[in-house]
C-alpha cells in the first residue's frame, strides 16, 4: 500500500530566504508544498506545527511576550508542534550593534539559554537550534519526511520516537571526513549544533585536530557553499 505524505503547508504571510530554502528542498524531495493561511505556526506539517524565528526574532518576541503567546496558542491547538531557531550568537551582536545597543557574548547566551529553558520546561514544545537558514530550511523538510515515513511493524510508535538527535547526525554525515563514531562524539561532548560553531568547545572532542575543526566550523556555520578537496583513488586495474 503506498504511503502518501500530506502536503508541506507554509502560511501565506512567511516570505523570505527560509521559505525559499524549504519551498526548493521540497521540489527536490518531492513534496507538495501549499500556502494557507494559518492562524497559528508558520509550518504545518501533517498535525504537526513548526515555528521558525531568528535568534533575534526569538529574543525581541521574547522581551515583547509575543512569543508565550505564540507557544500558547500552539500547545492549544496542535498536539506537537516545534521551534526551530536559526542564526549565531556573533550575528546577533552585530545586529545590536547597529540598534546601538552594547552586549556581550556571554551575556547574549545566558538569556538566550534563559529563553529555551522556559520554552521546554514551560511547554511541551521540541526546540531545534541551527546555525542558518540553509540548516533550518533542511530540518524542517526532513521533520516531515520522518513524522510521515511509512509506518513500520513497531506502528505508530515509529513516528513519536522522532528525535532531533537524528537530524543532527544526517547533518553532520554531511560534512566531508565526519563519521558516525566522530559524529557521536560530536553529539556527545557538543549537545547541539549550534555548539559546534565554537573552536572552544570542538577542542574537548577526542581525536579532532586543527584542520578538521576548522573544515567542521566552515561547514556548518557559512552561508555559501564550502568547497571542499576531495582525493579520488583510483581501482587497481583501471
Amino acid at each position: 500500500m503506498v504511503s502518501i505524505k500530506p502536503d508541506l503547508i507554509i502560511d501565506t504571510n512567511e516570505r523570505g530566504s527560509l521559505c525559499d530554502s524549504i519551498e526548493r528542498r521540497a521540489s527536490k524531495e518531492g513534496l507538495n508544498v501549499v500556502r494557507q493561511t494559518l492562524v497559528v505556526g508558520d509550518y504545518l506539517l501533517g498535525g504537526a506545527c513548526v515555528e521558525a524565528k531568528s535568534i533575534t526574532d526569538l529574543l525581541q518576541s521574547s522581551h515583547s511576550g509575543h512569543l508565550w503567546r505564540q507557544l500558547d496558542n500552539m500547545d492549544a491547538n496542535y498536539e506537537r508542534f516545534f521551534l526551530v531557531v536559526h542564526g549565531s550568537i556573533p550575528k546577533y551582536i552585530a545586529f545590536a550593534k547597529t540598534q546601538n545597543r552594547r552586549v556581550s557574548h556571554s551575556r547574549v547566551q545566558n538569556e538566550l539559554t534563559g529563553t529555551l529553558a522556559r520554552i521546554m520546561a514551560d511547554f511541551d514544545c521540541q526546540v531545534f537550534f541551527t546555525p542558518n537558514v540553509s540548516e533550518a530550511a533542511m530540518f524542517i523538510t526532513k521533520l516531515h519526511n520522518k513524522l510521515h515515513k511509512p509506518a513500520s511493524k513497531h506502528g505508530a510508535q515509529a513516528i513519536r520516537r522522532v528525535s532531533t538527535n537524528d537530524v543532527r547526525m544526517d547533518l553532520l554525515l554531511a560534512v566531508p571526513g565526519v563519521g558516525a563514531e566522530l559524529g557521536e562524539r560530536l553529539l556527545e561532548k557538543c549537545g547541539s549544533i549550534e555548539e559546534m560553531c565554537f573552536p572552544e568547545s570542538l577542542k574537548q572532542v577526542k581525536g579532532l585536530g586543527d584542520k578538521k575543526r576548522q573544515l567542521i566550523i566552515e561547514a556548518l556555520t557559512s552561508e555559501t557553499p564550502v568547497h571542499i578537496q576531495r582525493t579520488v583513488r583510483k581501482m587497481r586495474g583501471s
